[in-house]
């Protein structure tokens, strides 16, 4: 059981992670859509303003996207082996999979602010929301989680082991966020 929580993709891996992988993306991006749950970013998620379906999608596939180019061109140069970008792509959209339950904690009757610039007051009131702060308590685990699948995930497809897996996960990791940040700002004008 460990191992298919954590480490699935050494049973389910190339198209067929894929195509698992995208339809819990697009739940996911039905979910957020409905929940008010954005994924600006590889690794996170704000709960917020209202959007439309297509910036859900857009996020999700972005972060995809940010994820997949920089563990594919660290594989290619740090493995020994053949790395196969079906093999990359399917096992990180498959390894996204806990970003469905944050949509679900996104729900939660939350007062998030929707200015930029929220006030003091809308501040205090979220930081006493007993809902915010299980939100909170829930999130934590589900992103390091979602860390842990997306290590499996790289470890698995590029045949990368110990610390050459690890410090070239973690400079993936990296410019993920920046790229999937920097993509989405461009793109939504935010």
């Amino acid at each position: 059981m460990k191992k298919w929580l954590f480490n699935p993709f050494v049973y389910i891996a190339g198209v067929r992670a894929l195509l698992i992988g995208g339809g819990i993306m697009i739940i996911t991006a039905v979910v957020a859509f409905y929940s008010r749950a954005h994924f600006d970013g590889a690794l996170d998620m704000h709960c917020g303003a209202p959007t439309q379906f297509w910036q859900s999608w857009l996020e999700s596939s972005v972060d995809l996207a940010s994820l997949t180019i920089p563990f594919y061109i660290l594989g290619r140069i740090f493995s020994d082996t053949t790395v196969r970008l079906i093999d990359i792509v399917g096992t990180v959209a498959l390894a996204r999979w806990p970003m469905l339950l944050l949509a679900l904690l996104a729900f939660m009757p939350v007062p998030y602010p929707t200015g930029d610039m929220p006030s003091m007051n809308e501040i205090f009131k979220l930081l006493a929301n007993p809902y915010f702060i299980v939100q909170v308590i829930l999130t934590i685990p589900l992103i390091v989680w979602n860390v842990a699948l997306l290590y499996n995930a790289y470890s698995v497809s590029t045949n990368l082991k110990k610390g050459k897996a690890v410090v070239t996960f973690i400079a993936g990791l990296i410019i993920a966020e920046v790229l999937s940040k920097v993509t989405l700002a461009e793109l939504l004008h935010k």
